[in-house]
């Protein structure tokens, strides 16, 4: 074997079991990254959910903001306490309703500032019960 480095009997590349194992790490990883994309892709679908309800929360406070205070919180007004308001429902979320309440007014003269507490519920895209809200006054 004149110069010959190589022994009789030893083969270059990898044994069965080492491409078993290489594989199995492989597998772990790629499966560990799809559950991970579809969890995020979960959270992308909730806080949509939750961004459209916060906008709606929004253009119904603007509306609220707009109506003289005295006109508000009276069981015939559109924003009666504790009454859906009927443009906002199912406006961009399935079974949404935006509701107002007006904390410390219990009927009578109308304080100033006028608390108004905005609720927001629908029914989000797993089929569970959601609500929002936002609060605010409004002043004379």
């Amino acid at each position: 074997m004149r110069g010959s480095a190589r022994r009789r009997g030893t083969r270059a590349g990898f044994t069965v079991i080492e491409l078993t194992v290489s594989m199995t790490v492989l597998m772990v990883a790629v499966l560990t990254t799809m559950a991970s994309q579809l969890v995020a892709l979960d959270l992308v679908k909730t806080v949509r959910e939750q961004s459209a309800a916060m906008s709606d929360l929004q253009s119904a406070m603007d509306e609220l903001q707009m109506q003289p205070p005295d006109q508000l919180a009276i069981a015939t007004s559109t924003y009666a306490d504790d009454q859906p308001i009927a443009t906002f429902n199912d406006r961009n979320l399935p079974n949404e309703t935006i509701t107002p309440d007006y904390p410390g007014y219990a009927g009578g003269a109308i304080p100033d500032p006028l608390q108004i507490v905005l609720t927001c519920a629908w029914t989000d895209w797993k089929g569970r019960p959601r609500t929002l809200q936002l609060a605010s006054a409004v002043t004379r």
